[in-house]
């Protein structure tokens, strides 16, 4: 392992993780044998259902216990395992880079975690960068061997300028064609945060909202004349910082906390909230589980 990805996750850490698994609300069909219910009905050893025989069928599929009471042939079906699509889509605009450790390094070591994770269960795992109006794709990759291609990419990423999230993932969808799981890694300041959950959903994926903020910016320690500066657009502001404009501010994040968590029960999306003050390991062995994200 790189020394840049040993800056992502440990191996003591990555010890701790590789039993759990990702949680689906759906059923998505794989396309090689993995650990996960398929939508097809093949030869593992769950019984499915059955269907009446019909000539041709293999007669090692026959259910003689079935036909020994009702003399007639039932073909026994079993459920077919195969790998689940996990897609983990990370913002990189330089408001991510806002905090200590960065929202970006955060989002980078839940994408690593995560990404070990799926591998650990043959999962095919995919993963991109959301910067300006298109993205930079990692293919999907399967398997325990392919972590540490997947850690040194994560490693290269960085922050640029501003990301418009609705052109991002549409570039996503056109550019994938197996639906599946879709992790979104974003502290969503962006106004079109909903257009691109709505392209993600009509494109029958599965979409999970991992809303990362920095614990500075939900209780902003400021007072007094300030000089802000937009970190994406550059823009300038002169401010004073008084308790009536902190409330106001509060007021306003808490109505966005409201829209987006709305937003995700209406639409059926998973929404996790997070600060980066969390400790890393605690959010992912034990928060992430009891949200059932993870088991």
């Amino acid at each position: 392992m790189t020394q840049q990805s040993e800056e992502l996750l440990t191996p003591d850490f990555l010890r701790k993780i590789e039993h759990l698994s990702l949680v689906a609300k759906r059923v998505f069909a794989g396309q090689m044998r993995g650990e996960r219910r398929s939508t097809k009905r093949g030869a593992s050893v769950e019984f499915a259902d059955y269907r009446n025989y019909t000539a041709g069928d293999d007669f090692r599929r026959v259910d003689w216990n079935v036909y020994a009471r009702l003399e007639k042939l039932f073909m026994k079906l079993f459920v077919e395992e195969e790998d689940l699509h996990v897609y983990i889509l990370i913002d990189v605009s330089r408001s991510m880079e806002f905090g200590e450790p960065s929202k970006l390094l955060y989002a980078k070591q839940i994408a690593a975690a995560l990404s070990y994770i799926g591998l650990c269960n043959l999962d095919r795992v995919g993963l991109a960068a959301l910067a300006g109006p298109s993205i930079s794709l990692l293919s999907p990759k399967r398997g325990k061997q392919a972590a540490f291609g997947v850690f040194d990419w994560l490693s290269n990423v960085q922050a640029a300028g501003e990301t418009d999230l609705a052109a991002c993932v549409r570039d996503f969808s056109l550019r994938t064609a197996q639906p599946g799981i879709v992790i979104v890694l974003s502290d969503f300041l962006s106004t079109t945060y909903q257009q691109a959950l709505i392209t993600l959903l009509s494109r029958k994926f599965e979409p999970v909202i991992l809303h990362i903020l920095d614990h500075n910016e939900v209780e902003p320690p400021l007072v007094g004349d300030l000089l802000l500066v937009d970190s994406e657009t550059g823009e300038r502001r002169e401010v004073t910082i008084t308790q009536t404009l902190l409330r106001k501010y509060q007021q306003r994040l808490a109505n966005f906390f409201v829209e987006i968590e709305s937003f995700s029960t209406r639409y059926g999306c998973s929404y996790v909230r997070v600060t980066n003050d969390a400790p890393f390991e605690d959010l992912i062995l034990g928060y992430l589980r009891q949200r059932a994200l993870l088991k």
